[in-house]
């Protein structure tokens, strides 16, 4: 029989993952979710953090240095994502600890909500997309992180749903989030894109079966993700 040449195991293993990414590339898709930090909010640049270090004497300090140089990796930035740290607390932190003036702090906050740190030709992108699409938001972002994206962006009249780290006690790549956000949108992995501009995100997302990208930059994403839905289309 042509069956005893087959390992059962093997064979039944290769035949589900076949099917996994065969209902992954037919399914169409439904939902787009956007991260926030990096794709929708421009983080602030290198030369401009460079200075603040310098001005503050941060030098040295590895808890600054780690979270200036990598914040997802940061235990300090996790801890505000994952919504164990307040924001209020770790402005609080920067004037105990570090000893920022407080002057100083509300400049830093002032700088950090302002408008201009939006990416309006994405958003502008969302816009046209909001016709077709469900569209949602999915950040690892502090507990005061809505207020900046609805009352300041006013993000919520761009999308269907706003899915916070902080608020959920879960932040990326944890499946469990990503789940968190098939519930809210009611949608399924097979039927949503995924962009964000870290890899390890998009990497849980995909292997959870959403399709995603990677963030790079506003021409990147918008070709890649207009390439993808034509070729759906």
């Amino acid at each position: 029989m042509i069956f005893g040449f087959i390992d059962p195991t093997t064979d039944i293993i290769s035949m589900i993952l076949g099917l996994f990414l065969l209902v992954r590339e037919l399914a169409v898709i439904r939902t787009i979710i956007f991260d926030f930090g990096g794709v929708l909010y421009n983080m602030p640049d290198s030369k401009r953090v460079n200075k603040w270090m310098k001005i503050f004497g941060f030098n040295q300090d590895p808890e600054v240095l780690e979270m200036l140089a990598n914040p997802n990796e940061s235990r300090l930035v996790n801890d505000i994502c994952l919504g164990k740290i307040s924001e209020d607390a770790a402005w609080r932190m920067m004037h105990t600890k570090w000893r920022i003036k407080p002057e100083t702090i509300r400049r830093f906050r002032n700088h950090f909500f302002s408008k201009r740190h939006l990416n309006h030709q994405l958003v502008r992108f969302m816009n046209e997309l909001h016709k077709d699409y469900q569209l949602g938001i999915l950040s690892n972002a502090g507990d005061q992180s809505r207020s900046l994206m609805t009352d300041i962006f006013h993000l919520d009249q761009v999308v269907d749903e706003i899915i916070i780290s902080a608020e959920e006690g879960v932040i990326k790549p944890d499946i469990e989030i990503y789940q968190i956000a098939m519930a809210r949108l009611e949608t399924k992995p097979e039927e949503s894109l995924f962009l964000d501009d870290y890899d390890k995100n998009v990497k849980a997302a995909f292997d959870f079966g959403m399709k995603a990208i990677q963030f790079k930059d506003n021409e990147q994403a918008i070709t890649m993700i207009r390439e993808l839905l034509r070729e759906e289309g």
